[in-house]
C-alpha cells in the first residue's frame, strides 16, 4: 500500500526543512569562526595551509550560489575539507560506472561494483524552488504567467491561482574523500586539485602571505577603478554620491592587510553604486537595511578573498557577528543577503578578470634601459633603504608595494616619480614621491663622499669631479 501524507503533514516538513536551514545560516553568521593559529609555536602559523581557499565548487565545476557557500564552509571547516569540489551520490557513482575498467579489482574491503559502499554524505546544499497552482493543481512557469499578466496578488488568490518559493535540501560529500577511485581526467579538469598539492609543501612566512594579500587586493582596487582617498580621521566609508572610497592613513591600521582589508570591504559597497548593480543603500546606521547592507559586503569581501585564493580573516567574524544579531527574528532575510553578497562578489570578479587579461596582453615588463637615477647598493644599504622603505609605509600607504623589494633606480615623472624594481614599477606622487627620492638623493650624497674619500685615498685615480657626475649608485 502507498504510503501518503496529507498536505498538512508535508508542508510541516517543509517548514521544519526551511527552518533547520535559516538557523543554520544564522548560526554561522552569528557566531565568529577563528581563522588563525593561536599558537606561535603551531607549523601553520610558517606553512600554508594545506586545505586550498577558495569557493566550493559542484560537480561540474561550477560556483555554488551565496546561501551553499556559507553551508559548504561550514562543513568545510567541521570536516576539514582541503578540495572544496562537492559531488552527489549519483553523480559519484555514475562517473565511476562509466570508468568501471580503472578501477582497483574487488577485494575484501572494496567492490568495483559498489564503489561508494559505506559513503557518508556529511554536507547539505539546498536549491531553490518555484511551484505555481490553478485551484490546486500544477501548472508551468509559462501558463501561469500568461494567464495571470495584469493581475494584482489579491486577484491571483481570488481566481485560484498561487505561486511558492521554497528551499529543497539534498545531500552531498566531498569528492576528495574518493580521489584515488576518480578518473585522472577528471582530476586534471578541476585545477583545485593540483593547486591543493602545491600547497602541501609550500613554505611561506606571515610576512610573505601578508605581501601576497597585499598585491592581490591592489589587482581587484586597480580593477574596479575607484578612488581611494585617504584622510586623516577616524573611520572608512564609501560614498555612492562621490563614487569614493575614504580611508585613514596606513598608520591608524595594525598591519598593512587590515589597511587592504578595510578598502576590498568598501570595494564591495561600492558595487551597489547605480552604475553598477544598483542596490538600495541606507545611510542611517540603526536601519535594517543598513545592516542588510553591511552584511552584504562582509560576505562579498570573504568571498571575493576566497575567489582570489587569499586567506580570510578574522574581522569577517566579528563583523558578521555584530550585523547578524539584528536578524535574530528574521532570519528569512540571511537568503537575500547571501544572494546579493554573491552577486557583488560576481562583479568584482568579472572586473578582476577583464584587467589580468588587459594585463596578460600589454607587453612584458621590464626595466628601461635608461634611467634618471640607477641604484647600486651594497647588502648593508640595501638593508638600510628596506628599513626605511617599511617605516615611511606605516604613514604613507602608496610605498607598501617597495616593501622588501629591491629598488633599481627611478625615472621622474609628471606628477612624481616611477621606481623600478626587477619584477614592477610603483608610480610615486606627492608626499610619498618625495620622500622616496629625498631618500635615494641622500644616499646619492653618501655615495659621492664615499668616492671622494677613495679618490684621495688613491694617488693613480683620476680626477674626483668626473665621478662624481655619475648617476649610478654603488656603495
Amino acid at each position: 500500500m502507498k504510503n501518503t501524507r496529507s498536505r498538512a503533514g508535508r508542508s510541516t516538513a517543509k517548514t521544519d526543512q526551511q527552518k533547520q536551514i535559516l538557523d543554520r545560516l544564522f548560526d554561522y553568521f552569528s557566531k565568529p569562526k577563528g581563522e588563525k593559529p593561536t599558537s606561535d609555536s603551531d607549523v601553520e602559523v610558517s606553512f600554508y595551509r594545506s586545505a586550498l581557499k577558495k569557493l566550493p565548487l559542484n560537480f561540474h565545476n561550477n560556483e555554488y550560489n551565496g546561501v551553499n557557500i556559507i553551508m559548504l564552509l561550514q562543513e568545510g571547516e567541521s570536516n576539514a575539507t582541503k578540495v572544496p569540489i562537492y559531488s552527489t551520490f549519483k553523480q559519484a557513482s555514475d562517473l565511476l560506472e562509466q570508468h568501471k575498467d580503472q578501477l582497483p579489482p574487488k577485494s575484501e574491503t572494496f567492490d568495483p561494483d559498489k564503489p561508494l559502499k559505506g559513503m557518508t554524505l556529511d554536507a547539505q546544499v539546498v536549491k531553490y524552488l518555484e511551484t505555481y497552482k490553478k485551484d490546486g493543481e500544477l501548472i508551468s512557469k509559462s501558463v501561469f504567467e500568461k494567464e495571470t499578466r495584469g493581475m494584482s496578488f489579491n486577484e491571483m488568490r481570488e481566481n485560484g491561482y498561487q505561486k511558492r518559493k521554497g528551499l529543497k535540501p539534498y545531500k552531498v560529500f566531498a569528492i576528495e574523500k574518493i580521489k584515488h577511485l576518480l578518473p585522472e581526467s577528471f582530476i586534471e579538469e578541476r585545477d583545485y586539485f593540483a593547486r591543493q598539492e602545491e600547497l602541501e609543501n609550500k613554505k611561506m612566512s606571515p610576512e610573505m602571505e601578508d605581501v601576497e594579500f597585499v598585491e592581490k587586493a591592489q589587482l581587484i582596487i586597480d580593477a574596479m577603478g575607484v578612488p581611494v582617498v585617504e584622510k586623516n580621521q577616524d573611520r572608512a566609508f564609501y560614498s555612492p554620491k562621490d563614487d569614493c572610497i575614504t580611508i585613514p592613513p596606513r598608520n591608524k591600521f595594525k598591519s598593512d592587510k587590515a589597511y587592504f582589508a578595510v578598502i576590498l570591504h568598501e570595494l564591495s559597497h561600492s558595487t551597489g553604486h547605480p552604475c553598477r548593480l544598483n542596490r538600495k543603500q541606507n545611510n542611517a546606521s540603526n536601519s535594517k537595511a543598513y545592516f542588510s547592507e553591511e552584511l552584504i559586503a562582509e560576505t562579498s569581501t570573504m568571498f571575493i578573498c576566497l575567489d582570489e585564493g587569499l586567506e580570510t580573516f578574522n574581522a569577517h567574524a566579528s563583523y558578521l557577528e555584530g550585523y547578524a544579531s539584528q536578524f535574530k527574528d528574521q532570519k528569512k532575510a540571511l537568503l537575500s543577503i547571501c544572494k546579493q553578497a554573491k552577486e557583488a562578489q560576481n562583479y568584482i570578479s568579472r572586473k578582476v578578470m577583464k584587467h589580468k587579461l588587459d594585463l596578460s596582453i600589454q607587453s612584458p615588463y621590464k626595466v628601461p634601459e635608461k634611467l634618471d637615477f640607477e641604484l647600486k647598493l651594497a647588502d648593508k644599504h640595501t638593508d638600510a633603504l628596506n628599513d626605511y622603505i617599511v617605516k615611511s609605509a606605516n604613514n604613507h600607504s602608496p610605498l607598501i608595494p617597495l616593501k622588501n623589494q629591491k629598488i633599481i633606480g627611478y625615472n621622474e615623472s609628471k606628477d612624481g616619480i616611477e621606481v623600478f624594481t626587477p619584477d614592477k614599477k610603483v608610480a610615486l606622487t606627492g608626499v610619498s614621491g618625495a620622500i622616496v627620492q629625498r631618500e635615494l638623493d641622500n644616499l646619492k650624497l653618501l655615495q659621492s663622499i664615499i668616492l671622494d674619500v677613495s679618490v684621495d685615498n688613491n694617488d693613480e685615480a683620476k680626477p674626483t669631479k668626473n665621478k662624481l657626475k655619475s648617476s649610478r649608485l654603488s656603495i
